[in-house]
Formats: C-alpha cells, sequence, structure tokens
C-alpha cells in the first residue's frame, strides 16, 4: 500500500508537469506539426497516469565493509504507525473519489444512451444510406455501424464504445452537408475517438484531486474536432474545405443540450473560429521521431534509481540510549537478513525503507537482547 501510494503521488507530479510542458510546447513548438500529432502526443501521458503502480528501481552501491544495524526494540517499528494509518486514510479517500466519478459519469451515460437508441429510428432516405454505405467502404470501416434518427440530441453525433451508432436529427439535409456530417463521425469512429474518451473519463477518476487532469481534459476535447477535421479534408481542395467550413458553421444554429461531450462525439461548433482557420492550413509535419523521442523519455520516468554506499555506521535507536543510562546492559544477536526470523526480518525492511535501500540476504543485522527479552515477555 505504501508503494501504490508513493507510485500515485510520483505520477500526480510528473504528469502535472508534463501537461503544463505539452501546453507551453502546443504554443510554439508543435504548431508546425499536424492535429493528429498534437492529438495523439496526449496519449503518451494518458497511458503513463493509468500505468502509475508500474515501477522499476535500479540500485548502484559501492563495494565497503560490512555493514551492521542495530535493531533495539519494536519502538521503530511502532513509530511508522501514524505514517501508515495517513496513507491508508488518503487511499480510502482516494478509492472512494474514484468509486463515486466513475459511477456517476457512467450511469449517466448508461442512461443516456439507451434514451437516445430506445427512441432513435431508422434512416429511409435512401440517398443518405447510399451515401453513408460509400463512405463506410471509402474508409474502410468493417464494422457494423447503424445509422439512425433521434430527437434526442442537439446535433448529429458518434455513440457507443462497444456497439456504436451515427444519429442524425429528423431535417432535411442536402447532398453536400449529409456527407460532410457522416463522413466527419466515421472518421472520428475511425480515429478510436471515443475509445480515448473513456481512457480520458478512467483518467479523471483516477486523480480526481488534479486539476490539471481537467484542463488537460478539455484540450483533449478541443485537439479531438481539430484532429478530425484535419483528417476528413485531407487532400482536398480548396472548394471541398470550404463546403465543409459552412456545414460547420450550419452547427452554430444547433446547441449542445445533452451535456455529454466526453463520451459523444458531436458535430457541433466547439472552437469554431479556431476550426475554421485551421481548415486553411497546410498539413504540419507528422513529428513521428518527436513523438518516439517523448514516449522514451515517459518510460524512464518509471524507473527510480538510487545511487548510495552501504550503511558503515550502526544504527542505534532511542531506546538503547535509555536503556544504557537506567544502568541496564544487553546483549546483541547477530543475523543475516536471509537467515533473521521473520519479525527481525520486517523490522529491518521497514529501516531500510526509511534509508531508501533494499535489503540483501547478506546484510548483517544485529538485535539486541533487549528486544528478544520484550518479544518473550
Amino acid at each position: 500500500m505504501d508503494a501504490l501510494f508513493e507510485n500515485l503521488l510520483k505520477t500526480t507530479v510528473i504528469s502535472s508537469l508534463s501537461i503544463c510542458i505539452v501546453i507551453i510546447l502546443k504554443t510554439c513548438l508543435f504548431k508546425i506539426f499536424s492535429k493528429k500529432f498534437n492529438y495523439y502526443i496526449w496519449l503518451i501521458i494518458l497511458f503513463r497516469m493509468l500505468l502509475f503502480p508500474i515501477s522499476c528501481s535500479i540500485e548502484f552501491t559501492t563495494k565497503t565493509e560490512e555493514s551492521y544495524t542495530i535493531i533495539d526494540n519494536i519502538t521503530n517499528f511502532n513509530n511508522n504507525h501514524t505514517n501508515k494509518n495517513f496513507t491508508f486514510l488518503f487511499i480510502c479517500i482516494w478509492i472512494i473519489g474514484i468509486v463515486f466519478c466513475l459511477t456517476r459519469v457512467l450511469i449517466k451515460y448508461v442512461i443516456f444512451k439507451n434514451l437516445i437508441v430506445d427512441t432513435s429510428f431508422e434512416v429511409e432516405d435512401e440517398n443518405i444510406n447510399r451515401t453513408y454505405r460509400e463512405l463506410l467502404a471509402e474508409l474502410n470501416i468493417k464494422n457494423n455501424i447503424p445509422l439512425r434518427y433521434t430527437d434526442e440530441l442537439a446535433s448529429p453525433a458518434g455513440v457507443g464504445l462497444f456497439k456504436p451508432y451515427v444519429f442524425l436529427l429528423d431535417l432535411p439535409y442536402d447532398e453536400e452537408n449529409i456527407y460532410w456530417i457522416l463522413r466527419h463521425e466515421l472518421i472520428h469512429f475511425k480515429h478510436r475517438d471515443i475509445l480515448i474518451k473513456f481512457i480520458v473519463v478512467f483518467v479523471k477518476a483516477i486523480y480526481w484531486f488534479n486539476p490539471f487532469v481537467y484542463i488537460m481534459s478539455k484540450k483533449i476535447s478541443s485537439d479531438c474536432e481539430l484532429c478530425c477535421d484535419e483528417s476528413v479534408v485531407n487532400e482536398c481542395s480548396l472548394t471541398k474545405k470550404k463546403e465543409y467550413a459552412l456545414t460547420i458553421l450550419h452547427a452554430i444554429e444547433l446547441s449542445n443540450l445533452n451535456n455529454m461531450g466526453m463520451l459523444v462525439t458531436e458535430f457541433k461548433k466547439t472552437n469554431l473560429e479556431i476550426r475554421i482557420k485551421n481548415l486553411d492550413k497546410k498539413r504540419g509535419r507528422r513529428g513521428i521521431v518527436l513523438a518516439i523521442l517523448i514516449f522514451i523519455s515517459s518510460c524512464f520516468s518509471f524507473i527510480d534509481i538510487s545511487a548510495q554506499a552501504p550503511i558503515k555506521k550502526k544504527i542505534l535507536s532511542e531506546n538503547k540510549s535509555v536503556s544504557s543510562s537506567s544502568g541496564h546492559s544487553f546483549g546483541t544477536t547477530d543475523y543475516t537478513y536471509g537467515t533473521a526470523p521473520p519479525d527481525v526480518r520486517k523490522l529491518y525492511e521497514e529501516k531500510c525503507k526509511k534509508l531508501g535501500k533494499n535489503p540483501r540476504n547478506s546484510d548483517k543485522i544485529e538485535i539486541s537482547n533487549a528486544y528478544s527479552t520484550d518479544r518473550l515477555q
């Protein structure tokens, strides 16, 4: 539990710094890269945050004389009780927060999706169905994604992780608008954007206490739409880009009423001005090399490196001085960590944890007979 607590705090600090760095880089360096790079670069931070329980330690030591550790009494073990109680309390509050956040969002989403699916109805317009089938073939999407009408949404949307749907409003669409709307939603499915939205929800639930995660969530949502727009008009002529821009402008007439932006891909006016301006820009560099370097750097954050010499001096607890001053003298018993009794090993492990040291079987331990006497009593 202590290791889990430490890894969580460590990852919180690392991820908060990473979020700040990425946001800063997006204002300068990352501008030369594609919107796809700017979107998917967040995945490195997301997976680093999800894999926080994983850690690897590398220890460098120098050869010195044999080291001894004296354990006088069980008092040293009891001194850690307060810290352990605090850790346990924090873990409990943290888990309660996770359960509350996930339950709240997922229940709301299930109710929302069931309402839309149950009240939806088939699209009978043959022109729309033909355009939809052609786009599925063009984008090489082989999954069965039903196309349906709904009156419960304020704009066309893609819904569903395991059983996806594309929903349209029961309105008349001209041929150009319906093409771009359907292409937009299918690009979201092709990019697995709904899966990424669910990952963001889980990360927000795990780090519900970290305000930087909520900032990251909004940035990811914005970058998701910019990435989708870039993919929709990729290699399109200026005329086609203008058609798509007009379709986005048409979304101004619609309002977002369902408030489920993190689990639904909607054809809406999010960052409208930025999206329109982005359509005129040329596609930036792919940034594969930089993404690989960032990924490798993030892998190093799983490693804890400690470089220190073994303990040279005997470590005395407060009880040793108390025993001496009271006129009592006690001898000591020598063990190695590999042969010591379980309770002695446990105490030694506690001392090593305080010193940032990993116990080894060859480590020698001196335990005072005072501790042995107390144990027998």
